[in-house]
């Protein structure tokens, strides 16, 4: 027998395969509204031209028979990019109410899992606008590079091309035979039950540690106290929970971004505190109208990405989650704000997500043909102790463009867990922030009542907050178009202000942090400017650690990347004989909330394997960059410099950080 042919699920991505149902579907993904007509043949040419670069989205998804073996991944023989990529048009006149149904309709199916795990929709005869539909089955993506596909796609300016030459030639093998699935399945279960083993030892290890450090230990306690003294198991259920019948909407209101900042600054909180507490006084709105009984509180499952930095790759999917208790018994907003700022301050520090963690990963141990069984029971347990989900993401904050074509909303969405109604994702674009919910409309019908909760709750908090009105960003509405009325205008929020929240920076956090890397004090440039050595030659090893001293000796670059936890970043320049530069060169800092850990010169060819984020560029780019005549957003979006490895999107929210780590590099003297 050969090899095994194909690659095994994570446990967090067998939960999502097995969990499926047609009353729940496991798809995540957003709708989003372009400007202009998007030319449908262009465009799905120009995903097939780009779709080599996220090799999973040409995968299907395969299980041995009688559910030997956990299920895999393989290359689809048949894969046709107009199984994917497909058009609908709304018969005239094409209206809101015509667009949110036939939304309704695609978010209430599940895929076809006889082919890979996704679908993009581009829907027509909705005015002026093009609308495009996202679809992506949640065992494929976490919550982060579920945007991989979408990355791919955006541009940060008008310009782009198809490049259909450069597409590299697609010849999968054929799909492994039934009993080549067996074997694979018994080759492949003993490494991989091992591996979880291995990674729940870990996990005691970790909390054996915990248990010993005492301030940690208090943490830990605090957060379980906080869990017990709200109330006992299973939680109370709302009118939000009840039996899911597959009936989805998705509705959603859009805030400004500066109002919501002005507001968090008023009580200490995040963005994404903010928004928790608007979804709990709608929700408390839309529950005094149908019940008289008393609910102490809303509980709020966070998604949390747990992924550790030696598991680039492995484990599929690295998600845990975070309870946040929101009190219903206190009348005033910003009271309420504050005490959601506390409680998610307490259960962020517990270390419950890394239990959670262990919890989930422990059903992979299970004998394979009762993973479904074992699967089919535990969303139940989440629906004992929570009442629904919110997740966070941070997009960038300037316009990102689709074949020339500018986003103007996303909207993201999330499956929803059985005895759920209702699921919230917010999502920050381009000074603007979207909270939007899907509904299983058998459970919560009144759709446009809760759609006004959410308005009216925003401008209770915003009230409260005494946050004036500013830019004049609509509230609008998914699928219906409908505005209030501009408010008065003001200069707008720059995008290098811009700050991810806590928890959207906790989502993307390694679960372990090794210690900081102080590096020698000779290499640091003095205060007055005047260098303590000579200089140091571009791109050399002395200058990288020049420049990573730099970095830990600057407050404003430490201000202004606490959030971020995305891993490492290499720059490479390309050869350049007339400068030095025979062969590429690179420098690699290993960056991490607001810390250069590490830094270093390295070969081209290990900055793409250790970074996870590499930049390239020509010798004059860097010089022009490195110098401060151009940021190096700007240099990316003109071509200037290239984005080799990591995703874009996930880039641009730290405009601030990028401008501090150039003015850091320009502390660094440099000779010829």
């Amino acid at each position: 027998m050969p090899a095994p042919t194909s690659t095994i699920f994570g446990p967090v991505d067998n939960a999502f395969f097995y969990v499926e149902s047609p009353e729940t579907p496991m798809n995540i993904g957003a709708l989003v509204y372009l400007s202009g007509h998007l030319d449908f043949e262009a465009f799905q040419r120009y995903v097939d031209a780009r779709l080599h670069l996220a090799p999973r989205y040409r995968h299907r998804a395969l299980q041995a028979p009688f559910g030997l073996g956990m299920p895999t991944w393989a290359p689809d023989p048949d894969f046709y990019i107009g199984n994917h990529v497909m058009r609908l048009e709304l018969d005239a006149p094409g209206s809101d109410e015509q667009l949110r149904e036939l939304v309704g309709r695609l978010l209430s199916t599940t895929l076809d899992r006889s082919k890979p795990l996704w679908e993009i929709y581009v829907i027509e005869g909705h005015g002026n606008a093009s609308v495009i539909f996202f679809k992506v089955h949640h065992c494929m993506v976490d919550g982060i590079s579920a945007i991989e596909l979408f990355t791919l796609m955006v541009e940060m300016s008008p310009e782009y091309s198809i490049d259909e030459e450069r597409k590299p030639l697609y010849d999968p093998p054929p799909l492994p035979s039934q009993p080549q699935q067996i074997f694979d399945a018994i080759m492949s279960d003993l490494p991989y039950k091992w591996s979880m083993l291995n990674k729940i030892g870990n996990h005691i290890a970790n909390l054996a540690s915990l248990l010993t450090d005492r301030n940690k230990r208090l943490k830990a306690l605090v957060g379980i106290a906080h869990l017990l003294n709200d109330s006992s198991l299973p939680v109370k259920k709302l009118p939000i929970n009840g039996q899911n019948t597959g009936r989805q909407v998705m509705i959603g209101a859009e805030f400004s971004l500066a109002e919501v900042r002005a507001i968090r600054q008023a009580a200490n909180a995040s963005i994404n505190e903010v928004m928790l507490t608007i979804l709990a006084s709608a929700l408390q709105a839309y529950t005094r109208k149908r019940s008289s009984e008393y609910y102490p509180f809303l509980r709020i499952l966070i998604p949390v990405n747990v992924r550790a930095e030696d598991e680039k790759g492995t484990f599929g999917n690295r998600i845990s989650m975070l309870p946040i208790d929101v009190p219903f018994d206190i009348a005033d907003p910003l009271a309420r704000l504050r005490a959601v700022a506390s409680v998610s301050s307490v259960m962020k520090e517990s270390e419950l997500a890394e239990t959670v963690d262990m919890l989930l990963t422990i059903p992979s141990l299970f004998p394979n043909p009762t993973q479904p069984l074992v699967w089919g029971i535990a969303p139940a347990l989440f629906g004992a102790v929570a009442h629904t989900w919110c997740t966070n993401v941070a997009g960038p904050q300037i316009p990102l463009y689709l074949m020339g074509h500018e986003l103007k909303h996303i909207y993201g969405y999330f499956p929803l867990n059985p005895g759920m109604g209702l699921a919230c994702v917010v999502m920050s674009y381009n000074q603007k922030i979207t909270m939007t919910l899907v509904i299983d409309t058998g459970i919560v019908n009144e759709v446009e009542e809760l759609y006004r909760h959410l308005c009216a709750a925003f401008v209770e908090l915003k009230q409260a907050a005494k946050v004036a009105d500013m830019p004049p960003i609509a509230v609008k509405q998914v699928g219906t178009g409908a505005e209030t009325a501009p408010t008065e205008s003001v200069p707008p929020i720059k995008a290098a202000e811009y700050v991810p929240s806590p928890v959207v920076a906790m989502a993307e956090a390694p679960a372990q942090v090794s210690a900081v890397t102080r590096l020698p004090q000779a290499a640091l440039p003095s205060r007055n400017g005047t260098a303590q050595v000579e200089g140091y030659k571009l791109f050399s090893d002395e200058w990288a650690k020049a420049f990573a001293q730099a970095i830990n000796a600057s407050m404003s670059y430490r201000k202004a990347s606490t959030s971020w936890t995305a891993g490492s970043l290499a720059f490479v320049m390309r050869p350049s004989p007339a400068h030095g530069f025979a062969a590429p060169a690179a420098v690699w800092m290993d960056l991490h909330k607001g810390e250069c850990r590490s830094a270093r010169a390295m070969s081209e060819r290990e900055a793409m394997q250790l970074a996870a984020f590499v930049i390239e560029g020509e010798y004059d780019s860097w010089m022009e960059t490195l110098s401060g005549k151009s940021s190096p957003f700007k240099m990316l979006a003109n071509g200037k410099l290239k984005l080799k490895k990591g995703a874009l999107l996930r880039l641009t929210p730290h405009t601030a950080s990028a401008q501090e780590l150039l003015k850091c590099a320009q502390r660094v003297p440099i000779v010829s």
